[in-house]
C-alpha cells in the first residue's frame, strides 16, 4: 500500500489576525455542526481508493481547530479511520491557539491526536496586539504547560518574525522562553503581508511600517542561532527539532508525496494533479449536503514540472537532494541534466556538493528563491 497523507480544514476563527490570507470565517455553532456533516461525507466519498492507501499523517488546520467541539474533532478522526486503513502509529496534528484548549486538552489525547502545533508567534504582548493576536503571552506559556501536563510530549510552538516594531530581543526572549518550556519543535516563519489582509492596507497607508531586509535577517539569523545552540536542528528553512521530532505530516509536501485535502479551501495532491476545494463555507456545506463535491483542477504536471517542483522542494530540507532517489523517480542523472546549473552554484557558493547530492548552504538559503529559478 502507498502511504498518504490527510489534511482537513477546519475553517473556523474566534477573529481573524490581521496578517492572515487563510479562508477562515467566525465561528457559531450551527455552521460548524453542518461542516462537520459535510466532512464526514466528504470524507466517506473517498472510500473507493482506501485499499490502495495507508494513512501514516493526519494534519487538523485551519482556521483554528481548537474552537469547535473536542467532540467533533473526533467525529472527524473517527470518520477517517472508518473510511481508510490508519496506520497504529500515524502522526495525527493539531493546530491551536492558546486561550482555546482550556478543558479540552484529555478529549484531545482520547480521540487519538499525538501532536499540537500551538500558535505563539511572539512571547510580546505588544507585538501580539499589533498582528491582532487574540491570546497574551502569559496564556501561550500556560497552554504549553498544560498540553505537557495531559502528556502531549510532541509540541510546535510557531513564532513569527519581521513584525512592525518588534526588536532583534524580542526574538532572543521569545526564543529563549520557549525552548526553557521544553518545546521539541518550532516553525520560524519571517511575517510576509498579503494583498487583502488588514495589515497590508496599514502598511500601505503608513500607519505601521515593516522592519528593513538587514533587521529582518539578524532576526533570522539570532532565532536560527538559539535554536541550533539547543538541540533544535534546522531540518526545513523555516523549520526546526529535536531528532525524531520532525513534522511528519509537513515532510510529505517536501517530499512531493501525495496528500488529500478535506474541507473548503482545502488542497490535494494525486498522482500529477493538484486541486482543491472551493474556498465558500456555505458552498462547501451546500455540496455536503448532495454528497457531491466540486474540485478546481489547479494543474494537471508534466514530468518535467513535476521534477523542477521535486528540485525545489528537496532543496528546503537542509538534507537537500539526493541523486539516487532523484534518478529512481525520473530516471535521470541529476549531474548531467543540471551541470550548468551546479557548476554555477557551487562557484556562487550557494549549494553543497558531495557523491550523494546537493544542498544549499546557508547563504543559499538566503536566496532560495534565486536558486531555484536556476533550475526552472
Amino acid at each position: 500500500m502507498k502511504k498518504l497523507g490527510i489534511y482537513i480544514h477546519i475553517p473556523f476563527c474566534v477573529k481573524k489576525c490581521g496578517y492572515c490570507d487563510f479562508y477562515s470565517v467566525k465561528w457559531d455553532e450551527e455552521s460548524e455542526n453542518s461542516y462537520v456533516r459535510s466532512a464526514i461525507n466528504e470524507i466517506k466519498g473517498y472510500v473507493n481508493i482506501k485499499d490502495a492507501y495507508l494513512v501514516d499523517t493526519i494534519y487538523i488546520g485551519g482556521g483554528t481547530p481548537s474552537v469547535i467541539m473536542p467532540q467533533n474533532i473526533e467525529n472527524l478522526i473517527g470518520a477517517l479511520k472508518n473510511t481508510f486503513t490508519v496506520a497504529e502509529n500515524a502522526e495525527i496534528s493539531m493546530e491551536a491557539n492558546p486561550n482555546t484548549l482550556t478543558g479540552k486538552l484529555n478529549a484531545y489525547r482520547e480521540s487519538g491526536i499525538n501532536r499540537l502545533s500551538i500558535g505563539i508567534q511572539s512571547l510580546n504582548d505588544n507585538i501580539l496586539k499589533t498582528i491582532g493576536r487574540v491570546h497574551n503571552s502569559k496564556e501561550a506559556l500556560r497552554a504549553i504547560d498544560s498540553a505537557q501536563k495531559w502528556g502531549f510530549d510532541n509540541i510546535n510552538g510557531d513564532v513569527m518574525f519581521n513584525i512592525p516594531g518588534q526588536t532583534l530581543e524580542d526574538i532572543k526572549d521569545t526564543m529563549h522562553q520557549l525552548i526553557g518550556k521544553g518545546i521539541r519543535h518550532i516553525s520560524f516563519y519571517s511575517l510576509k503581508l498579503e494583498e487583502g489582509t488588514p495589515m497590508y492596507s496599514m502598511e500601505k497607508d503608513k500607519e505601521i511600517s515593516m522592519p528593513g531586509e538587514d533587521l529582518e535577517r539578524e532576526m533570522y539569523y539570532a532565532g536560527r542561532e538559539i535554536m541550533e545552540n539547543h538541540g533544535l536542528i534546522q531540518y526545513e528553512i523555516s523549520n526546526f527539532a529535536f531528532k525524531g521530532y520532525e513534522c511528519r505530516h509537513n515532510l510529505k509536501y517536501w517530499n512531493q508525496e501525495e496528500y488529500l485535502g478535506i474541507g473548503p479551501s482545502a488542497h490535494s495532491f494525486m498522482g500529477n494533479v493538484r486541486y482543491s476545494n472551493p474556498s465558500s463555507l456555505k458552498e462547501y456545506i451546500l455540496n455536503g449536503g448532495k454528497k457531491k463535491f466540486q474540485r478546481n483542477i489547479q494543474e494537471v504536471l508534466n514530468e518535467d514540472e513535476l521534477m523542477f517542483e521535486y528540485i525545489m522542494l528537496r532543496l528546503r530540507l537542509t538534507e537537500g537532494l539526493k541523486f539516487a532517489e532523484f534518478k529512481n523517480k525520473y530516471s535521470r542523472d541529476f549531474k548531467e541534466t543540471y551541470k550548468e546549473q551546479i557548476d554555477k552554484l557551487l562557484k556562487d557558493n550557494l549549494i553543497y556538493l558531495d557523491d550523494a547530492g546537493i544542498r544549499l548552504t546557508h547563504r543559499g538559503m538566503d536566496i532560495s528563491n534565486y536558486v531555484f529559478a536556476l533550475f526552472m
